[in-house]
């Protein structure tokens, strides 16, 4: 039998120093970092990167956002990581469409600690 080889979703990334506002405690092992948040013309959207310090692979990653703009809250999105080894940093961008944003508050939603 062949066994499946799993890959991180992402390369290491850079540690990313700001926070964009508040999280909830992260699942075990997990540690969640984000950049500050940005607007363009399609709309707002955030960098985060998820560290797996647990001792397994984590086959699903999911980081939720709720946008905000002038501390009101504007929409939600999230982004799935996958395949996220021991020891590698996932990273992506959480994007709302069509919406502006000043803040964000982000956590890992999936899996839950």
């Amino acid at each position: 039998m062949r066994q499946k080889l799993r890959f991180a979703s992402a390369i290491p990334t850079l540690a990313m120093a700001a926070f964009a506002g508040g999280a909830a405690a992260d699942p075990a092992g997990l540690i969640l970092t984000t950049d500050k948040v940005r607007s363009d013309g399609g709309g707002a959207f955030i960098s985060v990167a998820v560290k797996n310090n647990s001792t397994q692979v984590i086959d699903q990653i999911v980081v939720t956002c709720t946008f905000k703009n002038g501390g009101k809250a504007v929409g939600t999105s999230s982004t799935t990581l996958f395949s996220t080894v021991p020891g590698v940093t996932g990273q992506d961008q959480v994007r709302l469409f069509g919406a502006n944003a000043t803040a964000a508050d982000c956590a890992i939603t999936s899996p839950k600690s």
